[in-house]
């Protein structure tokens, strides 16, 4: 800035050296200063577009030292938007591979762990955010609706538009109230020790049970001899009483009004789809983000929880849904409180 305003200062001292020492009639004098004058003229035009186009370049920041809150709100919805619009053209390009893949025997089986996460989680951040861009349609409603989005993003908008930290918190506040429901349904299964035939079969379902109550969890393999007991009496999802039922749904943060036996098993089927891609990549190919996302989903907080230990119980869930088929998905809807019952994490958000 200040060499070129030097430079602009020392151009018109010239001209006017020449204009008083020589005369105004002298035309050697004046074709001088009219190329003085002509170069004072670029150098001049030259600082203008300089600082015009540094203004230009820094008047995001201009603007968010001015008005910082609007700014915030404006890379809120800006980098929210690219986002849905990039999960939202790859949840189609999924649809199709999967349309393709029934043609020929196939199905969503045939799907990536991340492609698999999109065809499962976009209908629903579509449909949590879709009234929000309808009404900012509306001539207007944008100055409304943007500001009390930004203000509810949990109710109004989806993943995409929240922080790192606001998908944590706001994970760990959708699981703590799944996990109030870990004791009602862990009640449910005792009241129905009664209904299993076979006596030995019922030890094993008491001792398990025991442990629970105790603050031990059963190995894979006692849970497993259990199997039986999902596919029919008592733990079928055919045969849970209403109380049972509704306590399943509210562990895997669902509502309780209708369908409720078709929304469990589309859950259990999701899980070990989920399950089974997981299982082809492996755990190791989880960021930290995702390997998280996965414990949420699987009953556990992982919060300040350590990689390996996440690593280890997933790994334990891998090894007991690797055995259900649909007529036992019962078992891995109940996996929640199996594996995750006495976690300590989990019982931090009890207390």
């Amino acid at each position: 800035m200040f060499s070129n305003s030097r430079r602009i200062l020392s151009c018109v001292k010239i001209s006017h050296h020449f204009l008083s020492r020589n005369g105004s009639n002298n035309s050697t004098v004046k074709k001088r200063v009219q190329d003085v004058g002509h170069k004072v003229s670029k150098e001049i035009k030259s600082y203008a577009l300089t600082k015009y186009v540094d203004y230009v370049r820094n008047y995001d920041k201009i603007l968010e030292v001015r008005f910082p809150k609007a700014m915030k709100v404006y890379r809120v919805f800006s980098v929210g938007i690219k986002e849905l619009y990039h999960d939202t053209k790859a949840f189609v390009k999924v649809k199709t591979l999967i349309r393709n893949a029934k043609k020929n025997g196939g199905g969503i089986h045939c799907l990536g762990l991340k492609d698999m996460e999109i065809f499962y989680r976009m209908p629903r951040e579509m449909l949590r955010v879709s009234p929000v861009l309808l009404i900012s349609a509306l001539p207007f409603a944008n100055y409304i609706i943007f500001p009390l989005a930004y203000l509810l993003p949990k109710q109004l908008l989806s993943s995409h538009f929240w922080s790192l930290q606001q998908r944590l918190d706001f994970a760990l506040h959708d699981h703590k109230k799944c996990v109030q429901h870990f004791r009602p349904v862990f009640r449910c299964m005792q009241a129905r020790i009664s209904s299993v035939s076979a006596k030995n079969i019922e030890e094993k379902l008491s001792k398990i049970l025991s442990k629970l109550a105790s603050g031990v969890h059963p190995t894979v393999e006692e849970i497993l001899d259990l199997k039986i007991l999902f596919q029919g009496e008592p733990f079928h999802l055919n045969c849970l009483y209403p109380r049972h039922k509704n306590q399943l749904l509210k562990v895997h943060g669902m509502h309780t009004l209708w369908s409720r036996r078709r929304r469990l098993s589309q859950r259990a089927e999701e899980i070990l789809n989920k399950d089974r891609a997981l299982k082809r990549e492996g755990v190791v190919s989880l960021s930290l983000e995702e390997l998280r996302s996965a414990c949420f989903i699987r009953g556990l907080n992982p919060s300040n929880m350590r990689i390996e230990d996440m690593a280890k119980y997933l790994e334990r869930w891998i090894a007991v849904s690797v055995h259900v088929e649909p007529s036992t998905y019962s078992l891995i809807l109940h996996c929640p409180i199996l594996l995750a019952y006495n976690q300590p994490t989990n019982r931090v958000l009890i207390q």
